[in-house]
């Protein structure tokens, strides 16, 4: 949950979540739609995917107990290099180099080691020279001692290398060019701005239409309001229309509101449709920016 989360949502969010799912066995005999449902808000949806995945095959290829080998750890789905060498080193006593961002910067000095940390070329160097000095049975200290390194000494630009303890073996510090390693090379920010809009379709008795996003893509699994991005500089209405039809395959005639929101996603047809109540919305796992039309649809003055 903390990977792409900050602790202070964290520390709200998980014990909530270990309430609805308080085993291994209860997770992985949970649907889909309640993991996403109890991952809603959180942002980056393939995180539960992974988690609900990686339950069942524990569940059914390991028995239930958690591995134990850096390679069963590494199969497990949204389990990197970096996440299955700390486990096995926090967790059973193994020596593999945990590898990211920060490790590799201070491995990258340390042995002098030139070009982009995120490189698998680099990063494979460094994992190869750190393998060498950890000692079998205390890979905990070292991933621990990498890692505090990486975050609060070594830092990417102005480092603390007089309070480092392996200054005297670190040939960038030797060497006086402390930052010209373990740096990736500057890349300009990519921001694309989007519009797009959606439709609130009701029902004679008051049901609104939910579409559930595809499996792959952005956001899949999700339930919104169909809709889709616009073109061009066809007007909101129409985009809405079209996007209604394509996605639906109904004709819808426009209403004299609409709503514009913005929102900000990180990435840039459905799988099915359902009739649902307004009381009945928050059973299923909607996208942050769908909450705000939600809320204006609950408003008595936006009952039908």
């Amino acid at each position: 949950m903390l990977v792409q989360t900050t602790v202070a949502v964290g520390i709200k969010r998980y014990p909530r979540f270990l309430r609805c799912f308080p085993t291994l066995s209860s997770l992985a005999r949970a649907s889909k739609d309640a993991v996403l449902k109890e991952w809603e808000g959180l942002g980056y949806y393939h995180r539960a995917r992974h988690l609900h995945e990686a339950a069942r095959i524990i569940r059914d290829r390991h028995h239930g107990a958690f591995p134990s080998s850096y390679s069963d750890i590494r199969a497990l789905p949204g389990i990197g290099d970096y996440a299955a060498a700390a486990i096995v080193n926090f967790c059973f006593e193994g020596n593999v180099p945990p590898i990211d961002t920060n490790v590799a910067r201070v491995g990258a000095r340390l042995f002098g080691i030139a070009g982009d940390v995120r490189s698998g070329g680099v990063r494979r160097e460094v994992r190869h020279r750190l393998h060498g000095l950890m000692s079998v049975g205390r890979g905990a200290v070292w991933t621990d001692a990498l890692i505090e390194l990486g975050a609060l000494v070594c830092a990417p630009r102005h480092p603390l290398c007089p309070s480092c303890p392996l200054r005297s073996d670190c040939r960038a510090y030797r060497q006086g060019a402390v930052e010209r390693f373990g740096l990736p090379p500057a890349r300009p920010p990519q921001r694309r701005e989007v519009n797009v809009a959606c439709g609130i379709i009701r029902r004679r008795d008051g049901r609104v239409l939910i579409a559930q996003r595809p499996e792959g893509g952005l956001l899949p699994g999700l339930w919104e309001f169909p809709g889709g991005k616009r073109q061009g500089n066809e007007r909101i209405s129409e985009t809405c229309r079209r996007e209604i039809q394509e996605e639906l395959g109904i004709n819808v005639e426009m209403g004299e509101r609409h709503m514009i929101l913005r929102h900000a996603y990180s990435h840039i047809g459905c799988q099915q449709f359902r009739w649902v109540r307004v009381a009945e919305m928050s059973r299923y796992a909607f996208p942050a920016a769908n909450r705000h039309i939600i809320a204006e649809i609950e408003r008595p003055e936006n009952q039908p």
